[in-house]
């Protein structure tokens, strides 16, 4: 596409003349840079075998400043281990699968194996492991919240995710855990934690629907919010026919809202103000402009006691404060691993373009010298 467009301003001769110099040039540029020049993949990960003799190299394509002196010497038969064969005789090894695979794959998944590394290496510093049995007993438990057996999770939830089982267990679950036994010590439960939760999930809670506008739509609610708040005929009509698909579904209607629970003060207050059938004021959200209608007020269950719910909701609150701290941690680990990145572009093509480019200016020089600069 860049040498088409590059040529794009040439006569039908310069353009044939040029890009079938270009052609020829690029093809045989991307042979010998394939066969000669070191690329970032197989230099930075691909350990050099000598038959006659050890030796310690620095990756060839790394920068100065990243090189290192003190990689070790391994003798490693990753080159000639055979993992297919065609033709019976024919022998295709790991080498060769491994390179395939970086060509196509190797940039997607490189961000992934830099994490992994991190996770991994900061959690063998404290000790930190995770068995198979966990990673198993994890999944299970997911299987058991989303209420679905592992057949339906792998044809139908994997899929869309594009993953397999095996990476679902080792790319998702195993971090995840490893994550969450490197941030518990971090994670405090006060009374007044406890006590929130305790209101949130046993005390009042108020029934209402939402209408729930864009931002930069200020003027729509203005002129709106008369009708909407003066009649449940236009009320319902908005919920039923407003942006959102999801709230539109239900005509507004969410589920109870309850104290500490949306992470919104306002709109909390707001909702615990209204008696059945009163409408909020306009009331400002990330997400947008809402108005609530409240339907009715649900009054507290008085049956449950603090104590006898407290092993249960303090679980619960240190599984929430862990997932809020992983983020936390993990970007103050990456900044300590500083990783870089060498392996550029999505295929091996792509790592070429810096290489090839300076022939294509070459050619396209060439011809306007031919052509007298036009």
């Amino acid at each position: 596409m860049n040498s088409e467009s590059n040529f794009s301003s040439k006569t039908d001769w310069q353009k044939r003349i040029g890009l079938g110099v270009l052609t020829l040039g690029v093809a045989l540029t991307a042979m010998l840079v394939l066969k000669k020049v070191p690329q970032p993949k197989v230099a930075a990960e691909t350990p050099q075998v000598k038959t006659e003799a050890k030796q310690t190299t620095s990756p060839a394509s790394l920068p100065k400043s990243l090189q290192t002196s003190n990689i070790p010497s391994t003798n490693s038969d990753y080159s000639s281990r055979v993992v297919a064969y065609v033709y019976d005789n024919m022998p295709i090894t790991r080498e060769e699968l491994g390179e395939y695979l970086i060509a196509r794959y190797g940039t997607e998944r490189l961000d992934l194996l830099c994490n992994k590394k991190i996770i991994d290496n900061e959690c063998r510093k404290v000790g930190i492991e995770v068995t198979a049995a966990e990673v198993e007993n994890s999944l299970s438990e997911d299987l058991k919240g989303l209420n679905v057996d592992r057949k339906t999770f792998v044809d139908k939830v994997l899929k869309n995710y594009r993953k397999n089982l095996y990476e679902w267990k080792e790319d998702v679950i195993r971090p995840k855990l490893m994550l969450s036994k490197l941030v518990r010590s971090r994670v405090k439960v006060t009374d007044e934690d406890i006590k929130k939760a305790f209101d949130a999930y046993y005390g009042e809670k108020v029934e209402c629907r939402i209408v729930m506008y864009e931002k930069g739509f200020e003027r729509a609610v203005l002129s709106d919010y008369p009708r909407l708040r003066d009649s449940e005929e236009e009320f319902h009509k908005a919920a039923k026919n407003q942006k959102s698909s999801s709230l539109a579904a239900t005509a507004g209607k969410i589920r109870p809202i309850a104290r500490n629970t949306t992470g919104n003060d306002e709109l909390e207050k707001a909702a615990f103000a209204l008696q059945p059938n009163e409408v909020s004021p306009v009331i400002g959200t990330p997400e947008g402009l809402i108005i609530v209608k409240c339907d009715k007020r649900i009054p507290a269950d008085t049956t449950i006691n603090l104590e006898s719910v407290r092993e249960k909701i303090t679980a619960e609150i240190i599984e929430k404060k862990i997932a809020a701290e992983i983020p936390v941690a993990f970007a103050e680990m990456r900044k300590r691993a500083n990783p870089k990145l060498i392996l550029q572009g999505t295929n091996q093509m792509d790592d070429l373009t810096k290489t090839i480019a300076p022939l294509i200016k070459e050619v396209d020089d060439a011809l306007k010298a031919v052509s007298g600069g036009k």
